[in-house]
């Protein structure tokens, strides 16, 4: 039983070394990805990299970057109103595929996931021929709607399946107890399917935000700038010699959102214990 449990622990001992040696390469490059954001070019202590989040910035060749107040306006904007129309309307379908019974209900499953296996690049020409016909090409409302046309199917399948695990007597107490569908829909149900709905809420923010293909392909010309297309401007200038500094500073500021977003919900997405009582705290 001793020599089993050192073999065991010998084991255990390669594997976390094996791990260490493929996480620190990561480790050093965030260290120097977040080091070069406070220096300067000469190696010095600075906050200058900064300069861009109140106002233009000029850099060593000469070239002047707008402030990134426009474009942080509009991704904060663009990702909000995906997150939330995402998971208002995959929570409720999800909930319909769940518990209602209709017509064609096995057809729509079956398509959700048929969606899912098709890659968005291959959809874009056919999208923004749909986009000419509703007349939003090259608005932000254009691009809204196609991110959410690719996110919902697979949300919706996902937050069915909590729904699914919910027991129809919990559903039907609350009818006994003077609840309308409705209300019991929004009063006890959904807080036993929490965990699903901050989980899509999380793949949907930082699909949102850190979008990009949408962008360059959807949008023509810069009249609404977002961090992805900022960043990638900065990033080829005429002399193809970005200011890796600068980058470091956006990048830290591209990733606070989500950091934050993360923070805020991390506790509801890691309770995944639906309760089988009627007792919510």
């Amino acid at each position: 039983m001793t020599d089993m449990t050192r073999s065991e622990r010998r084991k255990q001992n390669i594997a976390i070394a094996v791990m260490i040696l493929f996480v620190l390469p990561l480790v050093f490059m965030f260290i120097m990805f977040f080091g070069m954001a406070f220096f300067d070019g000469e190696g010095h202590v600075t906050l200058s990299n900064f300069q861009f989040v109140v106002g233009p910035m000029k850099l060593r060749d000469q070239t002047t970057i707008k402030p990134i107040g426009l474009a942080l306006r509009n991704s904060l904007l663009f990702t909000c109103l995906v997150t939330f129309f995402e998971v208002l309307v995959s929570m409720l379908a999800g909930y319909a595929l769940s518990r209602l019974h209709f017509p064609g209900r096995r057809n729509i499953q079956t398509g959700l996931l048929v969606l899912r296996m098709f890659p968005n690049l291959l959809l874009l020409i056919a999208v923004l021929y749909v986009l000419m016909v509703l007349h939003v090409v090259n608005t932000l409302r254009g691009v809204v709607l196609v991110a959410l046309a690719f996110r919902i199917p697979g949300s919706t399948f996902i937050i069915k399946n909590f729904f699914d695990g919910v027991s129809h007597d919990i559903e039907n107490s609350t009818l006994v107890d003077g609840c309308t569908p409705l209300s019991g829909f929004f009063q006890v149900i959904i807080h036993l399917v929490k965990p699903g709905i901050v989980s899509i809420a999380v793949f949907s923010f930082m699909s949102a935000w850190s979008n990009f293909i949408l962008f360059d392909t959807l949008l023509f010309g810069s009249k609404t700038p977002v961090m992805s297309t900022y960043i990638r401007a900065l990033t080829r200038n005429d002399q193809l010699i970005p200011t890796y500094n600068v980058v470091a500073a956006m990048g830290i500021v591209y990733m606070l959102p989500v950091i934050i977003f993360f923070l805020l919900t991390q506790k509801q997405l890691m309770e995944g214990n639906m309760g089988g009582g009627k007792g919510l705290s």
